[in-house]
Parts: C-alpha cells; sequence; structure tokens
C-alpha cells in the first residue's frame, strides 16, 4: 500500500472513533455523583459590591482516578432563576477562589448564588448548589417580590458539631477601633491537612450562619450516552455547538468546523459527531474576545451553526421568602451602605492592568515555505492573476465548475487533502471568496508546502492571506460562519481591604478580613493581624474547612467593637 493511501486510511479511521471513545470515557462520570460547595465572606451585600468566594469540585464517591474539571461556574439569580450576573473560574486542585461583580443596579432582595460545572448541566439543576445571599440597594426603594413560603427545593442543614479539630481564638473578646487583634487558628492530628481553611470576619448580622452552608441537593446524576450534551472541561474554559443543514434542519455529522479568535495568529479545528455536534478547548483568557467559527464549503448545501448558551437557562426552583430585616439586620445594612458609599467616595482603588491577548511573533504554523510580498510585483487586476502569472507553487484550477487552491509538488499527502486557507488567520472554506479580495488591500501571502496537522485534521498545505490593515481585506466571511462576542475566565480585579492603608483614609471596610487559604505550619498552627474597624458592633471570626468531599465545616467566635468613652 502506498504511503499516502495508507495515511488517508489512518486519518479516515482515526475521526471515526474520537468521538464515541470521548464519550465513554465522559460517560465515566456517570459512576460518581460529581458536585460543587462554595462559601462566601458574608451573605449580605450592597449593590456594586463584590461577593468573595471559595469553592471546590468534588466527587461524592471519592474517584480519585477521574480527572477533575477545571472550571466552576457562578451566578447571582432571583429565586425565579433569573439571571442577575455571572462568570466562569478556574479550578486548580479542585479548588477555586474569586469574586462576583454584583451589578450597581441590582434591586434590594433575597437572591442565590447557583455554582455548577459544564458536567453537571447534563443532570437535573437540583444537583446544582444554591446558596442564599441578600443585597440593599442604598438608594432604591423597590424590593424583589417574593412568596413568602418555602415548599420547594429543600436543603439539608449542615452539622457544624463535627469540627472539633479546628479551634479559632482571638487575645481579646473587644476591642477598640484600630486596635491590633490577634487571631489564632489552630488545628488538632485528626484535621484533614487536603482540606483548604479559609477565614472571614464581618459584622455578624452578614453573615447566615445557619443558611450560609447550603449542600446539593441529593439528586442522583444520570446521564444517558443519548442525552450527552456538555463534555467535562478538562482542559479549560470551551465551547460547543451543533452544525445544522440550514434548509432540512438535518445535523451534519464528519464536518469541519474551524474557530479562531481574532487577534490571535492561530486557529483551532474539529469535526462534528455523528449528532452533528462539536466541542472546543479555549485558551485560559480573562474578559471577552471575540470568535469567529465557520464550517466548511459543502457543495450544494448551505449550513447553520449554533453555539450552546455558556450557562445553565432552564428554570428553578427556589424557596422565595419575603425580604424582611430584623432590628440588628437593619442597623447592619445602614453600616454596610454607609461604609460602601465611603468607599466609592473616598478609597483610592488600585487599578490593575489586564492582561492582554498573547500576541505571537510568528504564525501557528511556523515559518513559511514562501512568502510572497505583494508590493514586490507589478499590480495586476485580481489576486488570481497573482497565483496564474507568478511562478508560485500554488495555483488556481476549477474542479467542478467552482475554483481551488492546489499545490504543486511531489509529496504524495498534498494531492490528497485540501489546504487550509486564512485570511488575517481566520480559516475560510471559500476559494471565490478568498479570490475576490482587492490586490492592493493585501500585504502578503505567507504559503507552508507541507502536509500540516491541526488537531484531528490533516491539511495539504497552508495559503495565508495577511491584509494590510488586519481587516480581512474589506470583504465579507463566509455565510456558513458566525461572530460570537465569547466571555472567557473572570478576573478578580480587587481583593478586599485587610487593614487601613493610610492614617487620612477612612476605614470603610465590610469585609473585615478575607483569606480563602490559610496556610498553617508544621504544627497546624496559622496566626493572624488584623486591625480592629471603626464601625463599632459584634463581628464574627468564622473559619471554614471545606475538604474534597460533600461537607464544609465551620467554626466561629464572635468579638465587640467598642467606642472608648
Amino acid at each position: 500500500m502506498k504511503k499516502s493511501h495508507l495515511l488517508f486510511c489512518i486519518f479516515i479511521w482515526s475521526l471515526s472513533i474520537v468521538p464515541q471513545g470521548m464519550k465513554s470515557q465522559e460517560l465515566s462520570y456517570n459512576s460518581a455523583l460529581e458536585g460543587v460547595l462554595v462559601s462566601t465572606d458574608r451573605n449580605m451585600y450592597v449593590s456594586g459590591e463584590k461577593i468573595m468566594f471559595s469553592s471546590n469540585v468534588f466527587f461524592s464517591h471519592n474517584h480519585t482516578d477521574i480527572e477533575m474539571n477545571r472550571i466552576i461556574i457562578i451566578e447571582l439569580i432571583t429565586p425565579e432563576g433569573n439571571r442577575v450576573t455571572g462568570g466562569k473560574f478556574l479550578v486548580e486542585n479542585q479548588y477555586s477562589m474569586g469574586c462576583l461583580q454584583i451589578p450597581e443596579e441590582t434591586t434590594t432582595g433575597n437572591y442565590y448564588l447557583k455554582s455548577y460545572t459544564r458536567w453537571m448541566r447534563n443532570g437535573s439543576t437540583e444537583g446544582y448548589n444554591y446558596l442564599p445571599v441578600r443585597i440593599i440597594h442604598p438608594s432604591r426603594a423597590e424590593i424583589l417580590s417574593g412568596k413568602g413560603h418555602f415548599d420547594s427545593l429543600k436543603f439539608d442543614a449542615p452539622d457544624f458539631e463535627k469540627i472539633k479539630d479546628i479551634e479559632i481564638l482571638s487575645d481579646k473578646s473587644a476591642y477598640s477601633p484600630g486596635e491590633k487583634m490577634q487571631i489564632s487558628i489552630s488545628c488538632s492530628g485528626k484535621f484533614d491537612s487536603s482540606a483548604k481553611l479559609s477565614l472571614t470576619i464581618a459584622q455578624k448580622s452578614s453573615i447566615d450562619l445557619k443558611n450560609s452552608l447550603e449542600k446539593n441537593a441529593d439528586v442522583p446524576l444520570i446521564i444517558k450516552a443519548e442525552n450527552l450534551q456538555y463534555f467535562p472541561e478538562f482542559k479549560g474554559v470551551s465551547l460547543s455547538g451543533k452544525l445544522l443543514e440550514k434548509v432540512s434542519g438535518k445535523a451534519l455529522a464528519g464536518t469541519k468546523i474551524n474557530l479562531s479568535v481574532l487577534g490571535d495568529k492561530d486557529i483551532m479545528v474539529t469535526g462534528t459527531d455523528s449528532l452533528g455536534r462539536f466541542f472546543f478547548s479555549l485558551p485560559d483568557y480573562f474578559g471577552h474576545h471575540d470568535l469567529f467559527l465557520s464550517a466548511e464549503n459543502l457543495t450544494d448545501r448551505s449550513t447553520e451553526i449554533f453555539i450552546d448558551n455558556d450557562f445553565c437557562i432552564r428554570p428553578v426552583n427556589l424557596p422565595n421568602p419575603l425580604f424582611h430585616l430584623n432590628e440588628d439586620e437593619k442597623a447592619t445594612a445602614l453600616n454596610l451602605v454607609v461604609n460602601y458609599i465611603i468607599q466609592k467616595r473616598f478609597q483610592k482603588l488600585t487599578i490593575e492592568e489586564k492582561p492582554e491577548t498573547p500576541v505571537y511573533n510568528t504564525s501557528f504554523y511556523g515559518e513559511p515555505s514562501e512568502v510572497l510580498k505583494l508590493e514586490n510585483f507589478v499590480d495586476l487586476p485580481s489576486l488570481e492573476d497573482y497565483f496564474n502569472e507568478l511562478p508560485m507553487m500554488v495555483k488556481v484550477r476549477k474542479i467542478k465548475g467552482k475554483k481551488h487552491f492546489k499545490f504543486y509538488t511531489t509529496q504524495g499527502e498534498m494531492s490528497i487533502f485540501e489546504p487550509l486557507v486564512l485570511i488575517d488567520w481566520v480559516a475560510v472554506n471559500d476559494a471565490e471568496r478568498v479570490l475576490a479580495m482587492p490586490p492592493r488591500e493585501i500585504e502578503r501571502i505567507e504559503l507552508l508546502n507541507a502536509p500540516y496537522v491541526k488537531g484531528n485534521v490533516v491539511y495539504g498545505g497552508i495559503i495565508s492571506f495577511i491584509s494590510k490593515k488586519n481587516d480581512f481585506a474589506g470583504i465579507d466571511l463566509p455565510t456558513s460562519g458566525t461572530f460570537i462576542r465569547y466571555r472567557f475566565l473572570e478576573e478578580c480585579d480587587q481583593k478586599p481591604v485587610n487593614d487601613i492603608s493610610g492614617k487620612h483614609q477612612p476605614d470603610a471596610r465590610n469585609t473585615i478580613y478575607w483569606n480563602p487559604e490559610i496556610i498553617l505550619n508544621e504544627s497546624g498552627y496559622a496566626e493572624i493581624v488584623v486591625t480592629a474597624p471603626e464601625t463599632s458592633g459584634c463581628y464574627v471570626l468564622l473559619v471554614r474547612s471545606m475538604p474534597l468531599n460533600n461537607e464544609i465545616k465551620q467554626r466561629w467566635i464572635e468579638i465587640e467593637v467598642k467606642v472608648s468613652k
């Protein structure tokens, strides 16, 4: 058998087994209940504040041999399930930490943090984690409506007595504003060293010590192969969807899909499975980036690309009580609002520069075999003339009435596979559309005269057009493609204040201290020094243990901050 024919057979065989093998791997998750747990610095916030959190992703049956999700999705929702905001956060060694910005316009009321992974979207929404929070808008009188009952989803209250192996102490029970607080945390030999410890200090009524640790509802994660739609995110943020024929609405299997992150000199390529579905693992970028997806050009078929929603939009039925504050909670809410207004007006926030999208010095395909700079040649009427009139390794040929690019080389593989055609590093499968670009808008053409493997797809070389203005030379990209503004990872760009930064700056901390990862020494001991707040009242020093299972343990003490008379 010739080498080229052998390569072709291996390639076709690999495409046929990858989707099935992937599904078999992901369905191994079916033997365990995946879940998430989340804890926050407080449970009462002012609109515009950041909710600080830590979380873990776990298997209820301790499946240590299964790779874990690297992304957790956290949303702020109303009890009816309407999303206020949300984000995706990176998980390292099953743990994640970060913050979620509450929109300034959020109405006063009861809300929930809804937390889940992409894989959990294949099961019931009752298996997600729901954490109740209360939000106060400082100037709006309206309140998010409630129904005054709790007859929907039920939660299991955690057993707080199990935290006997952790102790938290303070050097005093009462402090004056600005006084140094000596706090110690110690653990016994029975403490699980793999568990993460967090410490938060906040006003007592801003932390719900009884309902702040809701568990995942005990709902089995039963997923059938035919219903599998979302794969675990082993590598990072992902994007998935379906390719359909536009007229009939039928799924198109075995079709190439290209994805480009605009600004990157790279593309991603995958194929659709038997149901027309595709899946991309994306880079660990932060913020929003523009993506372009396109399907390969199919003869006599127009296609449509449908992208799965980043967030779960299925309805939920959560407890929706009437919003109510007792007298202590009203006093705390007033303190929170006053401090927040002071922070906005007087606190000098450090603005961190967001990481830019990486810019590569060279393209993903490396050094090209040939570079054609159009300014070095006599102006020709069309791009096709450059290929046909100049001594180039690529020519334009017609096959069944349609124009195609073809490398002329002695390598047999190059005659089997179609070349990858790029415009400003975006894959375009329509040669006629490419050749319609005005030559005056093109800076150069780079050619790679060798087979190139991208993902699980083999190309017969690369033809890359680079425009002068990086604007695709003014042409419309394929109608089989789609632009989307995609939300990558969230970035916590401001850490909470844990001390007073200057004598001339008012102390307006609502969370006095938050550390989601307390480090203990070899003796299981840690000591923290915190400046007592200027706002007097009762405060809680709350330490939580988050092991790699479906249980958070906590212990707390109370202190007083009093203004000296």
